[in-house]
């Protein structure tokens, strides 16, 4: 037996293995989930800040007192939720919401009204005006409000592919409208042979039939014409 070999082997095997855990990349971290409070009453922000705390998630709650406040962190930050208490000294939570619907950063965060006791009434409103819920103070366990940001979180998810989609769609549309100006101004100053040519060139992007007459014009002006984008 090699115990000279046999302890190398030992000393060098931890290296190793150090080595290997610092080559591998760190996880990571995870993204913070800023959650919105506006209430007058610390008490009960503070509740809901704790209690939001308990959800594990990576929640970072900031408060706003009053409406003045509430209004500039709407400008200075994004939130991923937020909640309103209905009854406001300077106002109440659907004046609230409204402030939020005139907010370029926050116009469509998903907004959780709450307030002190269960009101049929409030709620109705709190629907009616784009709340994604209504809560009683006492129903903000973590385990509510783990399934709200969650919700929230998928909303605001869906509301990013929306206008990723749109955006994508609007581009499109410019290219193609760029496309037919080349095309009609190329079909403009075309000799006379040329004609074949640029036929076949259409009809292999699937702009044109096989067969039979086409109105140049109308490939340009119909919106289903069908543009192929191919990659190289």
């Amino acid at each position: 037996m090699d115990i000279q070999g046999d302890n190398t082997a030992r000393s060098v095997m931890p290296m190793m293995a150090a080595m290997q855990a610092d080559a591998l990349p760190p996880e990571p971290e995870a993204e913070v989930i800023d959650v919105l409070v506006l209430d007058d009453s610390r008490f009960d922000a503070m509740f809901i800040q704790r209690e939001c705390q308990r959800t594990d998630l990576p929640v970072r709650v900031s408060i706003a007192p009053d409406m003045a406040s509430f209004q500039e962190m709407l400008a200075r930050n994004t939130y991923q939720l937020v909640f309103i208490d209905y009854l406001l000294p300077d106002g109440d939570g659907l004046e609230a919401r409204r402030l939020m619907q005139e907010s370029a950063r926050n116009e469509q965060a998903p907004v959780v009204m709450i307030s002190g006791e269960a009101r049929h009434d409030v709620a109705v409103e709190a629907m009616r005006g784009g709340c994604i819920d209504y809560k009683a103070q006492a129903d903000l366990t973590p385990q509510a409000l783990r399934q709200l940001i969650l919700r929230a979180l998928d909303l605001g998810a869906q509301i990013h592919q929306k206008q990723l989609h749109d955006a994508l769609e609007t581009q499109r549309d410019e290219i193609v409208t760029a496309m037919r100006g080349i095309l009609r101004e190329e079909l403009g100053v075309m000799r006379g042979g040329e004609e074949s040519r640029v036929r076949e060139v259409l009809q292999g992007y699937g702009m044109l039939p096989e067969d039979g007459d086409t109105d140049w014009e109308e490939i340009f002006r119909s919106p289903t014409t069908n543009f192929i984008f191919r990659t190289h």
